[in-house]
């Protein structure tokens, strides 16, 4: 390829990159509100769902957000009863924070009007899904080619991790009753 060119597919890459996350995370925002939720709330729900019990630096650094946005937010879900703080006994600087059980029931609820109400699963749901690992093949081998210069790719892991998920995901999807659709 030349330069040229490159710089075009850079810029498509780009630009397919932001509109795709733009599509998906408007779509999670949406249907999160449906549930009684914000949508940090929700991304907070899943890192201690799928990461179990974490320190509050763990949160920002899962969530990437700035400490004093995770404070807040731990301090308003724990008068909501959807997690819990807990001093540790060690280290009394130390504030840890674990999903309540009604944390899991909100999130399940939330997990569920997603995939009844989200616009991208169903969208999915239309497509190929050979075409759809072809493109995920296509991003695997920009992320190997561009990244490997310097290091591995962080997409291939992240892929690998996707197709075995850790999230209770499929067992919420396979609940569902879709006789009315």
């Amino acid at each position: 390829m030349n330069k040229e060119d490159a710089l075009i597919s850079l810029h498509k890459l780009n630009y397919v990159y932001l509109a795709t996350n733009k599509c998906v995370i408007d779509d999670w925002e949406k249907i999160v509100q449906l549930g009684g939720l914000t949508y940090p709330q929700a991304k907070l729900l899943i890192i201690l769902k799928e990461g179990g019990q974490a320190t509050m630096s763990q949160i920002a650094e899962r969530g990437l957000w700035h400490m004093s946005t995770v404070t807040e937010l731990v301090n308003r879900m724990d008068k909501e009863d959807l997690l819990r703080k807990q001093i540790d006994q060690i280290d009394k600087r130390v504030v840890k924070v674990d999903i309540t059980e009604k944390g899991i029931e909100v999130l399940n609820h939330t997990k569920r009007l997603y995939f009844k109400n989200s616009d991208i699963f169903k969208g999915l749901l239309a497509m190929d899904k050979k075409d759809l690992d072809a493109a995920f093949d296509v991003f695997a081998s920009i992320c190997r080619n561009t990244k490997g210069v310097v290091g591995p790719c962080g997409l291939t892991t992240a892929l690998e991790t996707a197709e075995n998920p850790k999230c209770n995901c499929l067992e919420v999807l396979n609940s569902l009753d879709w006789s009315e659709e």
